[in-house]
């Protein structure tokens, strides 16, 4: 499998990531989007990353860190926040650091996320839901190729209230090489 772009490359995510995740993850700008409250402390940090870890260890979820090919920093992550091993598909999730906005980096890891899962795991279909506000994602996901499916109406409870979401999708049959 190739774990490697030209610019980044895709490793599991680990404990030793917990200092510089904890820049990103307390980032209210960041995580405004997500399903999750900004980080408080770096135990916050570290809680979350054992989370992932131990629903990766029963195929339930996945996460993998971002790094920069050249200097090995962290830029952000990307993963499945839910993975269905016996319908072959997952939901993804991603984050970056506010400084790497708008550089391409997210399209190249989410392109090798879905090599992994296309070729390695056996994915048929890639789904993402997205708060409808959220138009650089809905861009990025239109660009690699996602298929919009429809709005999901208050689908999730996401900063005090009931939100909406967009669902995309993406089957293996439409993955670009």
């Amino acid at each position: 499998m190739k774990r490697t772009g030209e610019r980044v490359r895709l490793r599991e995510l680990e404990e030793k990531d917990a200092e510089q995740l904890y820049p990103i993850w307390s980032d209210p700008e960041v995580v405004r989007y997500l399903n999750m409250q900004a980080a408080g402390t770096i135990t916050e940090v570290r809680s979350m990353i054992y989370i992932l870890r131990s629903l990766s260890g029963k195929r339930k979820a996945f996460r993998w860190s971002i790094l920069d090919q050249n200097t090995n920093e962290l830029l952000g992550t990307c993963g499945f926040n839910e993975w269905d091993e016996e319908n072959s598909r997952g939901e993804i999730g991603y984050e970056l650091g506010m400084p790497y906005w708008g550089q391409g980096y997210m399209a190249e890891a989410l392109q090798l996320l879905f090599d992994l899962s296309f070729r390695e795991m056996g994915a048929n279909r890639i789904e993402a839901k997205v708060v409808p506000d959220n138009l650089s994602s809905i861009g990025l996901l239109k660009k690699l190729n996602f298929r919009y499916e429809g709005r999901l109406r208050k689908y999730e409870w996401m900063n005090g209230k009931f939100q909406d979401v967009e669902l995309f999708s993406l089957l293996k049959e439409e993955m670009r090489d």
